[in-house]
Parts: C-alpha cells; structure tokens; sequence
C-alpha cells in the first residue's frame, strides 16, 4: 500500500520499508505492510495516496435515518 506520512512519529520502520525508526512528516511509502498502513491512517497519522501521489478520497457511506420512535 503507498502511504504519505502526516505527522513526524517514532515507530516501525522495518514495515513501512524506512531505513529508521524515526519517520518525518512528508515521507512517501510505496510498499507499506497493509495492516500497519491501516493503523497509521486510522490515527491520522498518514493517508493513501494513488499512483500520481494524490491523496484518495473516500466518500462516507450513506444510509437512511432511523426510523423517529413512538412517543406515548
């Protein structure tokens, strides 16, 4: 998975193909392990980027509001 660094953060480097523990902000990893990857991105601390270097939007998943509950 290509990732791009957010924010500065000490780590492991071995799973993201780094030659330190210590990543800075602004890095580009082309072959990031995809569980780590996913672990980054879900603390905000990296983000997907496609082929070009763009960052990939995801559009949240829409779904119908409940259903408003009986008042008695």
């Amino acid at each position: 998975m290509k990732i791009k660094i957010l924010w500065g953060f000490v780590g492991n480097g071995a799973l993201l193909g780094a030659e330190t523990n210590k990543i800075k902000a602004g890095e580009t990893f082309e072959d990031a392990n995809d569980e780590y990857a996913h672990t980054l991105i879900g603390k905000g601390l990296a983000e997907e980027v496609d082929a070009d270097g763009n960052a990939k939007v995801t559009k949240p998943k829409q779904s119908k509001p409940a259903a408003p509950k009986e008042t008695k």
